[in-house]
């Protein structure tokens, strides 16, 4: 593979460096991060042998491995040194927010390019990833693209870029969701009579012990929820509060705003 450089060492590009090394995708001497300003990530990966830049234009032309990950705000100047270092054989790897294939395709028109949304789970190597690239982009290089955002957790490339928002809808802001049932779960406790360092351990290890149940498990959500809701049992009572109040298809409502929401942030960064 082809040694990568890494362009933005903030809060999900360091995620990414780290990921990468510590699954053997490269050694932290065969990383290039390029970040205009110091910060305890770069510091931490030059003292472990990376090569750690302030602008891209210091590189020799042309690299074969680009991924981007600095903010959207960002991305014009970027972009525009990139274009200079690149060719038809560069692979482009983008992790910027709600910048579009269009926009990628317009500033690195000889590159291949793979747009992609992690969440924040990546932080932790347990994440989701959906990727989607251009038309020149080869079998190859999607290879090397899903070897590297597998680093952060589990990835599967789609088809169609609209279904990139549509990832961030469920995946990229879904984590929040999980947040929020977290917090009524704590709140309910709370009233229910725990204090609030025992609340705040019965909505934690609630989630996370059926997080893990449902990754490990044959069943559908559907039919682990049915295991758990025993017939005049305490569970099915309050699924019925749920439904009396359609909170099923109010969080799918609440989905499709936040995917139609996704679409406009995209259409504004093309304009």
């Amino acid at each position: 593979m082809a040694k990568p450089v890494l362009i933005g060492c903030g809060n999900m590009g360091s995620v990414l460096a780290d990921a990468i090394i510590k699954k053997g995708i490269c050694s932290a001497g065969e990383l290039t991060v390029i970040e205009k300003f110091a910060n305890p990530y770069t510091k931490r990966l030059a003292k472990n042998g990376t090569k750690v830049l302030k602008s891209f234009k210091k590189l020799p032309a042309k690299q074969d491995l680009v991924i981007l990950a600095v903010k959207p705000q960002d991305s014009a100047e970027v972009l525009a040194e990139v274009a200079r270092k690149i060719d038809e054989k560069t692979l482009v790897i983008s992790i910027m927010a709600g910048v579009t294939l269009s926009v990628l395709r317009d500033k690195l028109s000889d590159a291949q390019i793979i747009r992609c949304m992690p969440n924040t789970p990546c932080s932790i190597q347990q994440g989701m990833a959906v990727y989607c690239g251009n038309g020149k982009v080869t079998d190859h290089s999607y290879v090397i693209a899903h070897s590297i955002l597998s680093t952060m957790g589990k990835a599967f490339k789609v088809d169609d870029e609209i279904m990139i928002d549509a990832a961030t809808a469920i995946s990229g802001s879904g984590p929040a969701y999980l947040f929020y049932l977290a917090e009524a779960l704590k709140e309910g406790a709370a009233e229910l009579g725990f204090s609030d360092q025992q609340a705040e351990i019965l909505a934690t290890q609630t989630l996370l012990g059926a997080s893990i149940l449902l990754n490990s498990s044959d069943d559908d959500p559907e039919e682990l929820r049915r295991k758990v809701s025993s017939p005049g049992g305490t569970t099915l009572e309050a699924t019925k509060v749920f439904d009396s109040h359609n909170l099923k298809s109010t969080l799918i409502e609440g989905f499709k705003a936040a995917y139609n929401r996704s679409i406009e942030l995209g259409k504004q960064q093309e304009r």
